[in-house]
């Protein structure tokens, strides 16, 4: 076992926390490979360096010698909200080590728990950072009300991106419905290369006579289409060559049940009825989530305790209090994620209205 901190009981040495690796980067997390991650010491700079790299270019003019070069302009970036994405969370540590003390855990295994402990709370801080992910592709924007906060983090992504829809009523044209929406993008300059979605749509699309009908002919319709076939004729009749799906889900909440278990609300990161047109950078990603330094960085002496930053994303703070007696462990982190490009995203809600179009007698005046 360590030794404790201080010879207090929970505290754990600063090293200790140094040598424990919180990587926000999980493997079988399917939006990673599309928002990275990134610590930075100055997140209000990085954002603006950032997004003003992946803006569409503008073009410069042609002067005649010996006359004054023409102004140009900065795009707007919204950073007044970036830096209020701080997520943190506590733990009672003495009221979990008491507990754990009259069950007849040794005192040499309690290091572990309280290790343990700090471990969990900054997974929880690393899943909010994966919530906002899910909710800037699925909305273009991030919104964080909770715990007396409400504001809205804008990218810039026109409203007409983002009220997109695709029906999937069984008399509608589903392929005509997807080109529409990769015309509109090169419209605006951008030719969309991948979708993000949920296996739910996937097989809608496999499904859609529409899609049948176009893959294999009125001989296939009826039948399911292989998901080979889908990506093999998106990447040939749209340029779609990257789809990602996420079905993943996370612990919304929790509250204490009446068995004194905890009750936890599942949600999804990302929702079953929306399918996200992007077009990448060439490196593959969307943007990044901008780690920056939480305010117990800062001021390391205001807390009574033991202070260390975990790896360079998460940072654990261990602080006692005499009245009443008590030892906390937080885990904190600021974060946010930066879009490249407003441009790049193309949000679509999935409907299924079934409709009629009207006879050509019909809907005029008499």
């Amino acid at each position: 076992m360590g030794k404790w901190e201080r010879d207090i009981l929970g505290l754990i040495p600063e090293a200790e926390w140094l040598n424990t690796e919180f990587n926000p980067t999980r493997q079988n997390d399917p939006i990673d490979g599309l928002l990275g991650d990134l610590k930075t010491d100055n997140l209000m700079a990085q954002w603006q360096t950032i997004a003003s790299e992946y803006q569409i270019p503008v073009m410069a003019q042609f002067h005649g010698f010996d006359t004054e070069a023409k102004t140009t302009f900065r795009e707007p970036i919204d950073t007044h909200n970036i830096e209020k994405g701080l997520i943190k969370v506590k733990i009672n540590q003495s009221e979990r080590m008491r507990a754990l003390l009259h069950t007849g855990v040794r005192e040499d295994a309690l290091y572990d728990y309280v290790l343990n402990d700090g471990i969990r709370l900054a997974d929880q801080v690393i899943t909010r950072s994966k919530v906002a992910k899910n909710e800037l592709l699925a909305t273009g924007k991030v919104t964080i009300k909770e715990n007396n906060l409400d504001l809205t983090v804008d990218y810039g992504v026109d409203s007409s991106q983002t009220s997109l829809t695709i029906n999937f009523a069984a008399n509608m044209d589903v392929p005509a419905q997807i080109q529409a929406i990769i015309d509109a993008a090169l419209a605006k300059g951008v030719t969309l290369t991948g979708i993000v979605t949920s296996r739910t749509v996937i097989t809608k699309l496999r499904n859609h006579v529409s899609i049948q009908k176009a893959i294999n002919g009125n001989m296939g319709i009826g039948a399911m289409v292989k998901r080979s076939a889908l990506e093999a004729w998106l990447d040939e009749e749209f340029g779609i060559t990257r789809i990602v799906t996420n079905d993943l889900t996370y612990g919304a909440d929790a509250s204490i049940g009446a068995n004194g278990r905890p009750v936890i609300t599942n949600k999804r990161y990302f929702p079953a009825d929306k399918i996200t047109f992007f077009a990448s950078a060439p490196s593959g990603r969307l943007g990044i989530g901008l780690w920056g330094d939480p305010p117990e960085v800062d001021l390391p002496n205001f807390i009574s305790g033991n202070n260390s930053e975990v790896s360079p994303y998460v940072y654990i703070s261990q602080w006692s209090e005499n009245d009443p007696a008590v030892l906390w462990t937080k885990a904190s982190g600021l974060f946010m994620p930066v879009l490249y490009n407003p441009s790049s995203l193309w949000i679509a809600s999935v409907v299924q209205n079934d409709t009629a179009e009207p006879d050509e007698d019909e809907g005029g005046e008499g």
